[in-house]
């Protein structure tokens, strides 16, 4: 594997399980109700943790995961759990959380501050495990342990920021998304991504439920 093939292929993985088209409409969908500086600081903050997530994943996420003796199949499960009761209250409707302390205009210093105090009640599911989830870890630890080189994997980091970098100009970008949708256009993209999300969440359940029974089946069942 040449250098530029092992590049290449790592962009197009870390962009297919990243999806930042895809998950744009949850940010969306998570922060609407914030005030649009408040929303972009939150991006470009949340951004950086997605970013620190797969970056650690990518040097340490598999002796991590053996030490805490996680297999990827039992993550696969407990994160299909938590998408799909988020997912069932975007559908509801209660997913809708009173913003207290956010208040709009104000400072960048402000603003800043007040993404801050936000992120933390987005980073589940959002960071985790939308966007770093089972299948992006392990996309990460793949990379890293296949990379040719040091120099290799030093880029594929560099890769792994211009998909961030990405990511981060979609989120931006749906500010102008709410303000064409409307409110009510919002709250029905909500509920239709809460629909799309449950069925996420249960295709992460069944992958960890089949994931899980392999290797544990009699072969002499199998056996006509």
């Amino acid at each position: 594997m040449t250098e530029v093939t092992f590049l290449v292929g790592a962009f197009g993985a870390f962009f297919a399980i990243l999806n930042p088209p895809g998950n744009m409409p949850l940010f969306l969908a998570y922060t609407k109700d914030l005030p649009p500086k408040v929303q972009r600081y939150t991006a470009i903050l949340l951004s950086g943790f997605v970013f620190g997530v797969m970056t650690l994943s990518m040097f340490f996420g598999d002796d991590v995961l053996h030490f805490f003796g996680i297999s990827i199949p039992a993550f696969q499960i407990a994160g299909g759990i938590i998408i799909f009761s988020i997912a069932m209250s975007m559908m509801s409707g209660l997913h809708t959380e009173t913003i207290q302390n956010i208040i709009a205009g104000g400072s960048d210093v402000d603003a800043f501050r007040q993404a801050e105090q936000f992120l933390p009640k987005i980073l589940v599911p959002l960071g985790i495990p939308i966007y770093c989830g089972p299948g992006s870890i392990s996309t990460a630890v793949l990379i890293g342990t296949q990379a040719p080189s040091y120099m290799s994997f030093l880029l594929a980091i560099a890769v792994l920021g211009v998909v961030v970098l990405i990511i981060t100009l979609f989120n931006v970008s749906s500010e102008f998304i709410s303000r064409v949708l409307g409110k009510q256009g919002v709250e029905i993209l909500v509920r239709l991504m809460g629909l799309i999300l449950a069925a996420i969440g249960i295709q992460l359940i069944l992958a960890g439920i089949g994931g899980s029974t392999v290797g544990l089946i009699d072969p002499a069942i199998l056996k006509v």
